[in-house]
């Protein structure tokens, strides 16, 4: 029965972020949220209501498994519920708007990949591998691969509006504008977006890297430091801990800093390439909790 809900709460979920979805792309064409009205809150209503109907898929999900899935199309359905939280997050918190014409587009995309894959492997639902290991399956670890997933999103938004910020400057140096240029918000605000979103996200990546190396650490796990995921993580934490002091220091040019910022989003696309591509060392898994 819950497993059934938790189904129907995705569908459910699914339609009304298509439904948002397309609500803001009109916002996006008739450019400006003062134009929206009944639209603009319609479009936020539906957003929220996805929102909270895909938390309760999850929870039917995990009651259903006794854990949280974290194979293939659940890792894709966490990582659309941490979009729309930091979709949230933007227009509330720190008052951006329109950024809700990106994002929810981009969550209602993930949720059509994650079905497809669920489809692809012949089940509704993404089935556990055989070879995870059972440290995995404790409450540290849990939370470990919920901040990692959250702080990469941040991670990730931040670095595409220090490329926007990069794209839009050179067309201001280079007097050329096109429609993308004249939509985008002013260089100001896509630096005060990155800086706030990877001053957020860092605390949030620096626990979750905190809570894996205690773990490991406590499962005396031989030369775990040489795991090329751990490498790699270790490489986009220094890399954004550097945009950060050259940021609130003031000292650097705002282009070098977006090009550090650009750099480190590279960086979290590889890693999580390299995380579902590369064979498990034996307790850094990637499977389910």
């Amino acid at each position: 029965m819950l497993e059934t809900a938790s189904l129907h709460s995705f569908w459910v979920s699914f339609v009304c972020l298509l439904a948002a979805s397309v609500l803001f792309a009109r916002q996006m064409l008739v450019r400006g949220r003062a134009a929206g009205g009944v639209v603009d809150v319609a479009a936020q209503v539906l957003t929220g209501l996805a929102w909270a109907v895909l938390s309760l898929s999850i929870a039917f999900n995990s009651v259903v498994h006794h854990r949280t899935p974290l194979t293939g199309a659940n890792t894709l359905v966490l990582i659309v519920w941490a979009l729309v939280l930091v979709y949230f997050a933007l227009e509330y918190l720190l008052k951006f708007k329109l950024y809700g014409s990106l994002l929810i587009p981009i969550s209602a995309v993930l949720l059509f990949i994650a079905q497809v894959t669920a489809a692809i492997s012949g089940t509704s639902e993404a089935v556990a591998p055989a070879h995870v290991s059972d440290q995995v399956n404790n409450t540290v670890i849990t939370f470990h691969v919920l901040l990692i997933i959250i702080a990469s999103v941040l991670l990730l938004i931040g670095a595409v509006a220090s490329a926007l910020y990069l794209y839009r400057d050179r067309g201001l140096r280079l007097h050329k504008t096109d429609v993308l240029s004249r939509r985008l918000p002013a260089l100001s605000n896509l630096e005060r977006l990155a800086s706030r979103l990877i001053t957020l996200a860092l605390p949030v990546y620096f626990a979750a890297q905190v809570l894996g190396v205690t773990r490991t650490i406590a499962e005396r796990i031989a030369r775990w430091y040489f795991d090329p995921r751990i490498m790699l993580s270790g490489v986009v934490l220094v890399i954004f801990i550097v945009y950060g002091v050259l940021y609130h220091r003031q000292k650097t040019s705002a282009v070098v800093t977006a090009w550090i910022a650009v750099i480190g989003g590279i960086c979290i696309l590889v890693l999580m390439v390299v995380a579902r591509t590369l064979p498990a060392t034996g307790f850094h898994v990637f499977g389910v909790l």
